[in-house]
């Protein structure tokens, strides 16, 4: 059985003997296992990087680890503006950031996202299409993006306004929020034609140590779920990366459409169990495992590393699981940590 079977098989409720594993190697790790980059200085080298310079980094890391899905960033674009698009821009998120206007929203999500010919001729997707023409039978290969609420928050509003007008301006705010969405399909169509088998949609700043259950269900997860659903009729594997507790919101989870669950680990004053978020989901979605990329796959012994995988192994055995670490691999991790979480789960059997 190929990677990608057994990714598939599991995504869909289906016995397998062996379970399923990747790293979480979504970021900048990768760069630097490929001696592009030594830290965080480097960043935006990387992150400039697309096509076959790109395609080469990812490669480099599979044929290292061998894991069994490609997690895979988005490349830069090889698109530029002129003055008067950023103009435009600038004037239209503007009157959207007011969030007084549904037609200046409209108007904003038709100028800043592209078609489906627009990505493509972007370039962003073009290391997708290289890798999926040599390991597209073989392994399963993803694409993970940040989702429109981070973009809100970061980029678009701000931080403190972004969470003032959910509270404020709920009615607007969840008009804006399935508006940024519906835009992301298109892209998701670009995927889909560059030979991607699923998509990760990072969600942040919509778990619950940040808003509060009743605010997720009112006003991001119609968007949530209507794009999710969305992208698995494109023929999309759906996977979420929630960042934060969301124990709280595992049954909204469940009914997202999603077919499988990313999760951090556990951070601040919250605790995410595996064991306790598998027995939550009751077999509806794959959960990906939570293996601490600090304080175990960083800092720790191999042999720290092999006993958390088994532990998590042994949590989730009877049912839809994928092991993984619960965020993007760290500057300076070992790679025998890594190769060590994937020996462990390889020789291990239900």
């Amino acid at each position: 059985m190929t990677s990608k079977e057994l990714m598939l098989k599991t995504f869909r409720g289906e016995a397998t003997d062996q379970i399923p594993v990747t790293p979480h190697w979504w970021g900048l790790y990768k760069f630097q296992l490929a001696g592009i980059i030594s830290g965080y200085e480097g960043e935006a080298t990387a992150w400039s990087l697309s096509g076959e310079e790109l395609a080469k980094v990812d490669e480099l890391f599979y044929e290292t680890f061998k894991p069994d899905m490609f997690h895979l960033t988005t490349g830069a674009s090889r698109v530029s503006r002129d003055e008067n698009y950023y103009r435009e821009y600038d004037r239209l998120l503007k009157e959207v950031c007011k969030l007084e206007s549904k037609s200046a929203i409209d108007e904003f999500i038709k100028l800043a996202y592209p078609t489906k010919e627009g990505i493509l001729n972007s370039g962003v997707f073009d290391h997708i299409r290289i890798l999926s023409e040599k390991y597209g039978e073989e392994v399963f290969i993803a694409l993970n993006e940040g989702n429109p609420i981070c973009t809100v928050f970061d980029s678009y509003m701000g931080f403190v306004e972004g969470l003032t007008a959910l509270a404020e301006k709920p009615d607007m705010m969840e008009y804006f929020i399935f508006r940024l969405y519906e835009g992301l399909l298109p892209r998701m169509e670009a995927l889909v034609a560059s030979g991607a088998h699923g998509y990760i949609g990072s969600e942040t700043y919509c778990s619950c140590d940040i808003i509060s259950p009743q605010m997720y269900r009112d006003i991001v997860f119609p968007a949530q779920q209507f794009f999710y659903r969305s992208i698995d009729k494109m023929g999309l594997v759906p996977i979420v990366y929630f960042l934060g507790d969301i124990r709280p919101i595992i049954k909204d989870i469940r009914k997202l459409g999603v077919k499988g669950l990313m999760v951090e680990e556990s951070k601040k004053t919250f605790v995410l169990d595996i064991a306790e978020i598998y027995r939550m989901l009751e077999g509806e979605v794959v959960l990906f495992g939570n293996l601490d990329s600090v304080y175990t796959l960083l800092k720790g012994t191999t042999q720290d590393v092999e006993r958390e995988t088994i532990r998590q192994l042994e949590a989730a055995k009877d049912g839809r699981f994928i092991m993984a670490n619960g965020s993007p691999i760290c500057f300076d991790t070992p790679v025998e940590n890594i190769r060590a979480m994937i020996s462990a789960v390889r020789t291990y059997r239900r």
